[in-house]
């Protein structure tokens, strides 16, 4: 991959669509603690290492060690006083995944059993291939980018996937709960744009204490997790599909004040709402896609 210079405009590159999202970019300021719907693989690129808290154990993003999780594993970035990281950061949507692992549309969503893994030779290779792809511009178009982007992720399943589910998919041992489930569809769909924890659980008949502990139970995650990756998820949309003003879209999302719309964002994504939209190219993005998401 041709030589990357770092700079202090810290540029980022994205990439949506159907699969989900790939970003490049430099980040040195740290993420609040979050988790996603969808499946996340961390690359690093160039520039410093970087320390990541998964769950409870602190691990480190290297040259030679990538970032594998499963849907809703807790996770955080330290920040850095050294110079900035070079990531690649791709989001996958869990229903493309499988198709492309050729894996069973339902089953247990933990196909990757180790967080950190060792980047081989040919996973390195379409990392690199692809991230050269985003940052030259080269994904205007469909066929521009998504055979590097298959390419990768079937390598990341031949490489790191738990081998047994190649030959079956066991059936998931994940309690469900009614309430945990009208909840969900609570959070997705509230006329609140952004719903407290202590609202949800009233509105399924629990005390906020009993709910926080079914919640995660059943998801994994706590439920403000779950509300603010709900937040995210439309943030995302909203400025990927439209060029509608940030105030606007800020005040659709329940923040009393664009600043705090611009800080909730920045931690969480590690760029500023607006240098996101300014670097998005979108590839055929669903509408709705985030309440479409898998729940399990």
């Amino acid at each position: 991959m041709p030589t990357m210079t770092i700079d202090s405009e810290k540029p980022v590159w994205i990439l949506q669509g159907e699969f989900g999202r790939a970003t490049v970019n430099f980040i040195s300021r740290p993420l609040v603690a979050h988790a996603h719907a969808q499946y996340q693989f961390l690359f690093k690129l160039g520039g410093a290492d970087c320390g990541f808290r998964i769950g409870a154990q602190d691990c480190t993003l290297t040259s030679e060690r990538a970032i594998c999780l499963n849907p809703w594993i807790e996770h955080a970035k330290s920040g850095t006083d050294e110079m900035p990281s070079m990531i690649l950061s791709l989001v996958v949507e869990p229903q493309w995944l499988r198709a492309r692992l050729q894996l069973a549309e339902f089953g247990p969503a933990g196909i990757f059993p180790e967080p950190v893994v060792v980047v081989t030779p040919d996973v390195r290779h379409h990392v690199e291939r692809l991230a050269a792809a985003i940052t030259h511009h080269l994904v205007a178009q469909d066929e521009g980018g998504l055979p590097i982007l298959e390419d990768l992720v079937s390598a990341l399943g031949r490489d790191f996937a738990d081998p047994a589910l190649t030959t079956g998919i066991a059936p998931s041992t994940r309690p469900v709960d009614f309430r945990i489930r009208k909840a969900l569809d609570f959070i997705k769909r509230s006329p609140e744009p952004n719903p407290s924890v202590a609202q949800v659980a009233a509105q399924v008949g629990l005390s906020r204490s009993r709910f926080f502990e079914q919640f995660r139970r059943c998801m994994g995650i706590s439920p403000q997790h779950y509300i603010d990756w709900v937040r995210m998820s439309h943030a995302i949309q909203l400025l990927g599909a439209s060029d509608r003003p940030l105030a606007e879209i800020a005040d659709e999302l329940g923040f009393e004040e664009h600043s705090h719309f611009t800080r909730f964002f920045s931690q969480h994504m590690g760029v500023p709402p607006s240098e996101f939209r300014r670097h998005s190219v979108v590839l055929n993005q669903p509408e709705n896609q985030a309440e479409n998401q898998a729940e399990d």
